[in-house]
C-alpha cells in the first residue's frame, strides 16, 4: 500500500478481562522478535502527559524486526485494558503480543507472534488479495476488509480468541464500486451489532466520503465529510460512545498530514453527512509516519486510551510507531 492512500482485533471478554489473540492453528504462528524504542516526545512543545490539541500525549515505541514480514501495519484493536493487541498487515498477517507499560507510559512489546489470515480458499493470495487494511472484533466475531479486493471477511472466534477461515459477507452492489486502490480501509461496528465501512477516496456527488452499513436487515448508505481533501484510514469506537476517526492527507514528495476527529454514533442514518470535531492534527515535525490503525481502551484511571500504529510500507526510510493518547472525558 502507499503511503498516498491506505488505510483487526478484538476483544472477547472473559473474567473481566479480555483473551485476546486470532489465528488459524497454534502450529502455524510465527513467534517475532521485536524491538521497542520509547518516544519520549510528540514534539518539542509536548512531552510525554503534555496537551496536544484535545488530547494528551501517553508516550510511544518506535517498534523494528528483522522478520521480514514484520511492518505494514493497518488495522489494529486492543484488549479491554489496553494490555493485548492485535494488527493486520498489508501482507496478510495477523499480529498479536503484549504491550508493557509504566503507569500509563507504553514502555515496550513481547510475545508478538505472527500468522496467516485465512480465507474460504486458504491463505490470502497475492497482494491483490491480501492487501487486508481493517479490521473490528466484537464478542465472538472479527471481521477484516481488504482494499484492493472491495469484500469483507467475518470470522467467528474460540474461546481463546483464534479464527478459523474467514467467509465473505453480503455486501450491497454499490460498495463493490470504490477505487481498486483506495477502499475501505475503516470499519466499526454500531451499538446495534452493524458493521460501518468508510471509504478512504470513493466520493460521492458533493465530495464527501462514501459509507455504508451493512450486515442489519436493511442496509444503507450514509456520507463523512470531507474535510482539507484527508482520506479516513480507520475508525474505531470510543469506550464512552461515538467513534474516533482517523485520517491522513499526503502531498508528494514529503508533506503527510494526520488527524483524529470525533464522530457521533447518532448522526449515523440513511443519507446523513455524519461530521466531528478535530481532536488533534500533526505534522512530519511530529512524531508520526504513515499512521493507518487506531484502536481505543479505557485506561487504569478511567481516562479514554486512543491508539495509533503507523504502516511502513516495508520501506526503510519509514517507521512503524505505536502512539497512544488520552482523551479526557
Amino acid at each position: 500500500m502507499r503511503r498516498s492512500g491506505r488505510a483487526f482485533v478484538r476483544g472477547l471478554a472473559l473474567a473481566g478481562s479480555l483473551a485476546f489473540g486470532l489465528g488459524v492453528s497454534a502450529a502455524q504462528e510465527t513467534p517475532v522478535a521485536v524491538a521497542a524504542s520509547p518516544i519520549a516526545r510528540f514534539d518539542s512543545a509536548t512531552p510525554v502527559g503534555g496537551t496536544y490539541g484535545k488530547l494528551v500525549f501517553l508516550g510511544g515505541l518506535t517498534l523494528s524486526s528483522r522478520d521480514k514480514d514484520f511492518g505494514g501495519l493497518s488495522g489494529l484493536r486492543l484488549s479491554d485494558d489496553g494490555r493485548r493487541f492485535t494488527a493486520i498487515s498489508d501482507r496478510g498477517n495477523w499480529f498479536r503480543g503484549v504491550i508493557a507499560y509504566d503507569g500509563a507510559t507504553p514502555t515496550g512489546v513481547s510475545g508478538v507472534v505472527r500468522e496467516p489470515i485465512v480465507g474460504p480458499r486458504g491463505p490470502l493470495p497475492g497482494r491483490r488479495g491480501a492487501d487486508t487494511e481493517s479490521l473490528e472484533i466484537r464478542g465472538g466475531g472479527a471481521w477484516i476488509a481488504s482494499e484492493r479486493v472491495h469484500e469483507v471477511l467475518r470470522f467467528a472466534l474460540d474461546a481463546e480468541g483464534r479464527a478459523g477461515a474467514g467467509r465473505p459477507i453480503k455486501l450491497p452492489k454499490a460498495v463493490g464500486g470504490a477505487p481498486s486502490n483506495a477502499g475501505y480501509e475503516a470499519i466499526a461496528t454500531l451499538s446495534s451489532g452493524a458493521l460501518m465501512m468508510i471509504g478512504e477516496n470513493y466520493l460521492d456527488a458533493a465530495g464527501n466520503n462514501r459509507a455504508f452499513v451493512v450486515g442489519s436487515k436493511t442496509p444503507f448508505e450514509f456520507a463523512v465529510k470531507r474535510r482539507e481533501d484527508f482520506s479516513p484510514t480507520d475508525v474505531a469506537r470510543l469506550p464512552g460512545g461515538g467513534f474516533v476517526l482517523l485520517e491522513r492527507r499526503y502531498v508528494p514528495p514529503l508533506s503527510l498530514s494526520v488527524r483524529m476527529r470525533r464522530l457521533p454514533e447518532a448522526d449515523v442514518k440513511a443519507g446523513a453527512v455524519v461530521d466531528g470535531p478535530v481532536l488533534m492534527e500533526a505534522t512530519l515535525s511530529q512524531a508520526i509516519d504513515n499512521l493507518e490503525g487506531v484502536a481505543t481502551h479505557r485506561g487504569p484511571d478511567g481516562r479514554t486510551v486512543i491508539t495509533a500504529v503507523s504502516d511502513d510500507n516495508f520501506s526503510g526510510f519509514q517507521r512503524t510507531v505505536l502512539l497512544q493518547f488520552a482523551l479526557p472525558d
